[in-house]
């Protein structure tokens, strides 16, 4: 019988380096929050990373530069404006994008590109779960 790897091991298989480049490892940790939202953020040359969930996730971090970083949130940005044009701005904002995941997925994303600050956060869209609402849009 097959086990799953633990969440730390396969981001860090996403990171790892691949002819695929920043394209590859978007569609890679995409693929990962198909079963759980991610929150990824980068301090002291780490990216730093937790599942999101109801219960309380340890904080993980991969060595990392931050100009990869970086690139990882500009093809967010411009996933996003794919989907819905001028949705956000390369330095941050909240918008929607479909990724090529088997099965094809809709994700809702808050990002942070700016020189202080790098963050992302992803979840999957309302519209992934099965005709109910992940929340609210009136709380």
């Amino acid at each position: 019988m097959k086990t799953l790897s633990p969440l730390p091991e396969l981001i860090q298989r996403a990171f790892e380096p691949s002819h695929r480049g920043v394209v590859g490892l978007v569609d890679d940790l995409l693929e990962l929050c198909r079963n759980q939202g991610l929150q990824l953020d980068w301090q002291d040359q780490q990216c730093r990373f937790r599942a999101l969930g109801s219960a309380p996730n340890e904080l993980a971090e991969i060595p990392l530069p931050k100009s990869v970083f970086r690139a990882l949130l500009a093809r967010i940005a411009a996933l996003c404006n794919e989907r819905n044009p001028n949705s956000v701005s390369p330095y941050g904002g909240e918008g929607e994008l479909a990724a090529a995941t088997n099965p094809p997925t809709t994700f809702r994303v808050a990002f942070t590109n700016t020189p202080a600050v790098q963050r992302l956060q992803v979840r999957l869209a309302a519209d992934n779960t099965n005709g109910a609402k992940a929340a609210d849009s009136s709380e």
